[in-house]
């Protein structure tokens, strides 16, 4: 299991999911959706990189291409 989070939507509400446990990406997205959120899968990452990309980017639409945290 891996841990996952996301920026996801409820309505016109930008909600934070963080540190879920899932086999995959996409049963996680596949739940989200199940319980009413709006998911943009490229908001979806694995919890370290998404830690990385919320405190470390301005969260520009390419900082979400990363795909692992990057060697400091």
């Amino acid at each position: 299991m891996k841990e996952y989070s996301a920026f996801v939507k409820d309505g016109n509400r930008v909600v934070v999911i963080k540190n879920q446990e899932y086999s995959t990406k996409a049963a996680f997205i596949d739940d989200l959706r199940r319980n009413g959120y709006k998911v943009n899968p490229k908001k979806v990452k694995k919890s370290d990189v998404f830690d990385y990309i919320v405190n470390h980017t301005n969260m520009a639409p390419w900082d979400w291409d990363l795909k692992v945290v990057p060697c400091e």
